[in-house]
């Protein structure tokens, strides 16, 4: 693991909540509900509301929700972030925090009424911890539509065994070391995924966030001691948002080759263009393969082949698109790394 960088000034202790929505109205209430519910024995929090570029009214929906309850000592802000992107939401959130560690509360999370308590405790005994994941659990809404019954875990369910091996945390119920935040925007770092914008269901923000943490000399780490519910509306049980989660997946997945190239030492021209060409060919086989099969039309394919399918041009596509924007901004956060790790930078 790379070495701790500490650029960090005194921050206020506690939990900031940060919430980025797009045209959540319907869903706020209830997370608010939760949020109202926790027992935080004296740490000081807030909740901040992004409110990324909604076309319903969310900011107001949730100013009214919160009035709702008497919460002491719980701060609350609605902010708006017209520039579409979840990063960009999100950035807004970690500037306008108050407290040392943000909590990342996406519109369908019901947290647990400990969470906020015990995020702050297990942060706060262990310096070395840069990123925090909790443990979803599936919460459907009913009844639960039976065609997707087999495919739960393509939701964010269950315990996050692959944490510190392979360093990263999903973003719902995470937990940052806003420090670590602070310094990277500092040094005007950039993402190269997005967020989601809008409908698409283009993402790893998350997974980014805890690959420049790690590589600034931080743990990634979870504890399932913090559960939440993951509801999912109707909306999102089905089998097309499956299919279009697993096209964006792969796409997302891509740019984040940015990282691994890091990782391992590689050069990123290199590995990509070898990517691309053997993607490309995979892509051609699947396809061949399912013509001779004589399989004519799509939906007769099974829902796993249409998966895999999706996967493989998800994949072909962003690199078709994305490798030079790759490659630059691999370039890019090799500069900041080494600007950031020059003595001067470390206090």
């Amino acid at each position: 693991m790379p070495s701790i960088i500490t650029e960090q000034p005194e921050i206020t202790p506690g939990v900031s909540v940060i919430i980025c929505c797009y045209n959540s109205a319907q869903r706020l209430p209830e997370t608010l509900r939760h949020l109202a519910q926790q027992v935080s024995s004296g740490i000081a929090w807030e909740i901040i509301i992004i409110d990324n570029a909604s076309t319903d009214d969310t900011a107001s929906i949730a100013a009214a929700e919160w009035l709702k309850y008497t919460v002491p000592g719980a701060g609350f802000t609605v902010l708006s972030e017209p520039e579409p992107g979840k990063n960009y939401a999100f950035k807004k959130g970690v500037k306008a925090a108050k407290y040392s560690y943000l909590l990342t509360c996406d519109d369908d999370n019901w947290l647990a009424s400990n969470y906020i308590e015990d995020a702050y405790r297990l942060m706060e005994a262990s310096p070395q911890t840069g990123a925090l994941g909790g443990m979803g659990i599936f919460n459907p809404q009913l009844p639960l539509r039976q065609e997707i019954a087999d495919f739960k875990a393509r939701y964010v369910n269950g315990s996050q065994t692959w944490a510190e091996s392979e360093h990263w945390v999903y973003g719902a119920g995470s937990v940052y070391r806003k420090g670590v935040l602070d310094m990277l925007i500092r040094h005007n770092w950039q993402q190269v995924t997005t967020g989601r914008k809008g409908k698409s269901l283009i993402c790893g923000e998350d997974v980014e966030i805890c690959f420049m943490i790690w590589l600034c000399g931080y743990k990634i780490e979870t504890n399932d001691s913090l559960q939440f519910q993951h509801y999912v509306a109707h909306s999102k049980q089905n089998i097309d948002y499956l299919l279009k989660l697993s096209y964006w997946l792969s796409y997302s997945s891509v740019l984040l080759v940015s990282y691994y190239t890091i990782f391992n030492n590689e050069d990123i021209k290199v590995v990509t263009d070898r990517w691309f060409l053997s993607a490309g060919k995979a892509l051609i086989r699947n396809a061949g393969s399912l013509l001779l099969k004589r399989i004519s039309s799509w939906k007769k394919l099974t829902v796993e082949q249409r998966m895999t399918f999706l996967s493989q041009y998800g994949t072909f596509i962003s690199l078709l698109k994305n490798r030079k924007r790759i490659c630059e901004h691999n370039r890019h956060t090799k500069t900041l790394l080494a600007t950031i790790n020059e003595p001067a930078a470390v206090k």
